[in-house]
């Protein structure tokens, strides 16, 4: 038998075998057992989270002659579907057949009845890749397909299927997968593999796999063809390109040693041998997550990178002023990977600001005549100063709370239901795995410790003191919430919150509201980001400080 990859290996072909994305199985289950099977699934969502393995496994279960909560795997269809030739399931990959022809060869196809099944189903994977002409093809069989016939679409990319399709779709969104899941999954594939290995490992792949089930599998082949034997963490570092944990808090403690000139000659010999300088910068802030997590806490199970000796040594070494502005200088040169080809200049740069402390940098330089040592001064300009202040004046306006009406968040409580806030809870029952990302623990800090109140289909309301209620309706922070819930939920609506009195005063008018003005729908107007047209220094200077203002160089 010719070899399978692990993914395949261990694609799993039962629901109750699927890691994550429980919210979508058990509404997918309910469906099937109430026979209320809609005729066009979008499941959405990244890469390696398990789109197509459902699409497989709800097309499996819903032609079973014997379905409970799973499939029985006995009847002809389920054995069909083991066997991998069920006449009635049909997977068109988009990528590679995207045009009008091949969408029609699917229509043609679509009048006729099912041969062993109850019913047709056809995945179409990477739906977006399919031409605006197909997808018109496809339009008129979507809105009035056979009862039969049922269309399930899994696309990485939601925002390229054309409005028209998503309209007649039930949509799904697949999450990224935790690092406890991931973890625990490579763990069992080792396990059934008979494979030793390091626990150390085991975190270095389920963090390389951002969140991809597929991905972490795909690691783990790549270590285990260097090492069939056994899993190590050197072996990963030397596969990938990846330094040990040991040398990043040795860099890390050099650098506020006064020791940056050692700090950029190993950085730059690591570069020469292969080391992925953009994991390096996020380990480095990994690091700086962790001795802030410690020096806060102290609790050992809270560091993910780092042992708590380690930890130790860098608050003994490092103030957590000094590691919180750490932070933000690497989370600023990581947001500027893509847009840069040289990312190892601006690393280099980024370090050597972490060493100073301050914006006005004196770096040694070696002269490319006689080997002699110069110094560059970064100073700053008189127009960025003025650009830092126009910066933090935007700031300051951007940051007012704007705290909802009374009537405007009754009106979403009159509209709201049950069932909707039950699905938005998703955001509570997932918000722990954003615990420790450096640029999503805002998030959870701020959630934490409130409730969902009310959900309707274009707003939810949380409860909880008085400031988070503030902070949740600052305006740009409002904004970035509503990035959040919507690209790592799925969920597209505006948050608001409020504190106990004004939950009160809300439970108290809608009992005084009468049955007959209730359940009537709202309308929210979703922020959107729109991309600004860039304005000139003087432009953003009148903006704030009106007219009769000028930049000098």
């Amino acid at each position: 038998m010719a070899y399978q990859v692990l993914y395949r290996t261990y694609r799993p072909s039962k629901f109750s075998e699927v890691v994550g994305q429980e919210f979508v199985i058990k509404t997918l289950v309910n469906a099937i057992k109430n026979n209320k099977i809609a005729h066009a699934y979008l499941f959405a969502g990244p890469r390696g989270t398990g789109k197509t393995t459902i699409a497989k496994l709800f097309a499996k279960a819903i032609n079973c002659e014997h379905f409970l909560d799973e499939a029985c795997d006995e009847c002809e269809n389920c054995k069909a579907y083991l066997e991998g030739n069920h006449p009635d399931i049909i997977e068109l990959d988009a990528a590679s057949n995207n045009g009008v022809d091949d969408v029609r060869e699917i229509i043609d196809q679509v009048p006729y009845a099912p041969l062993i099944g109850k019913y047709k189903v056809y995945i179409i994977d990477e739906v977006h890749m399919l031409s605006t002409q197909a997808f018109n093809a496809l339009l008129k069989t979507l809105e009035e397909p056979p009862a039969h016939v049922i269309f399930i679409f899994a696309t990485t990319d939601p925002q390229k299927v054309i409005p028209t399709v998503l309209s007649r779709c039930q949509r799904y969104n697949f999450s990224k997968l935790s690092l406890f899941e991931i973890k625990k999954r490579t763990s069992e594939v080792l396990n059934m593999e008979k494979i030793p290995y390091d626990e150390k490992a085991v975190d270095e792949i389920a963090r390389m796999a951002e969140g991809g089930m597929r991905d972490a599998l795909s690691i783990l082949e790549q270590c285990l063809a260097y090492n069939p034997d056994e899993l190590r963490i050197s072996d990963i570092e030397k596969i990938f390109g990846l330094t040990s944990t040991k040398d990043e808090v040795e860099m890390f403690l050099k650098i506020h040693q006064n020791q940056i000139s050692e700090v950029i000659s190993d950085l730059r010999s690591m570069y020469s041998k292969g080391v992925d300088t953009k994991r390096l910068a996020l380990d480095l802030l990994e690091i700086c997550k962790d001795s802030l997590i410690y020096s806060d806490q102290g609790k050992e199970t809270l560091l993910s990178k780092i042992s708590p000796v380690e930890a130790q040594e860098i608050i003994n070494t490092v103030s957590v002023q000094k590691l919180l502005k750490d932070a933000k200088n690497l989370e600023e040169v990581i947001s500027r990977e893509k847009q840069n080809e040289n990312f190892l200049v601006y690393l280099e740069l980024c370090l050597v600001k972490m060493a100073s402390g301050n914006t006005d940098v004196v770096l040694p330089v070696e002269s490319p005549v006689g080997k002699q040592k110069e110094t560059v001064e970064i100073k700053e300009t008189k127009k960025e100063k003025v650009e830092k202040v126009v910066e933090e004046k935007q700031k300051i306006q951007e940051s007012f709370v704007v705290e909802p009406e009374t009537d405007f968040l009754l009106s979403i409580l009159l509209d709201a239901n049950k069932d909707l806030k039950i699905n938005d809870q998703i955001i509570y029952n997932k918000l722990d795995l954003f615990r420790y990302e450096p640029e999503k623990r805002k998030f959870y800090q701020l959630l934490i410790g409130t409730e969902l109140f009310a959900s309707n289909k274009d707003a939810i309301i949380v409860c909880g003191n008085k400031t988070q209620a503030n902070n949740i309706n600052t305006k740009s922070f409002n904004e970035e919430l509503y990035q959040f819930i919507n690209e790592e939920f799925g969920i597209d609506k505006m948050v608001y919150g409020i504190d106990n009195d004004k939950k009160n005063e809300l439970i108290s008018l809608y009992k005084s509201t009468p049955a007959s003005k209730r359940n009537k729908p709202v309308y929210v107007e979703k922020y959107k980001i729109e991309k600004q047209k860039e304005l000139s220094e003087e432009e953003k200077l009148i903006n704030i400080f009106g007219e009769g203002v000028r930049v000098e160089e």
